[in-house]
């Protein structure tokens, strides 16, 4: 994959946590009501909500920053998979624990908009960085 195509996706994969985190910061009711799956994680607890959406934001934008052609680009991109990636280890844990969903919605938020999309991120900060890095 050539260096443009991973600063495309990384810039892509940003504006997806950074919209994803404004929306739980903005409308955390509507966020949680309208994701598949997340009212059966719990009540609602906005501070919650805003919280998490808060580290969306942040690690959207060090995706973003990732995407530059800054010589520093690689650590923000890095910096800004981390937390997703984290997130996506805590979701797959709870699918081991407690099984595939039954619902075929809440399965593919999962699959590809939790899981899926945080691995493609951090798989092109691992990449962005070690291009920057020579």
């Amino acid at each position: 994959m050539n260096t443009k195509s991973v600063r495309m996706g990384l810039i892509l994969i940003g504006i997806f946590h950074a919209a994803n985190g404004l929306y739980m910061f903005i409308d955390p009711a509507g966020w949680y009501g309208a994701i598949p799956g997340v009212p059966a994680t719990g009540p609602f607890n906005p501070h919650f909500v805003m919280d998490i959406g808060l580290a969306f934001l942040a690690s959207g934008a060090g995706l973003i920053l990732g995407g530059t052609t800054w010589r520093q680009a690689g650590a923000f991109a890095l910096a800004g998979a981390a937390f997703p990636l984290l997130h996506a280890g805590l979701h797959v844990m709870g699918l081991l624990h407690h099984g595939l969903p039954h619902d075929t919605n809440t399965l593919w938020s999962e699959l590809v908009g939790v899981i899926g999309i945080s691995v493609l991120g951090a798989a092109l900060a691992w990449l962005r960085w070690q291009r920057s890095a020579v």
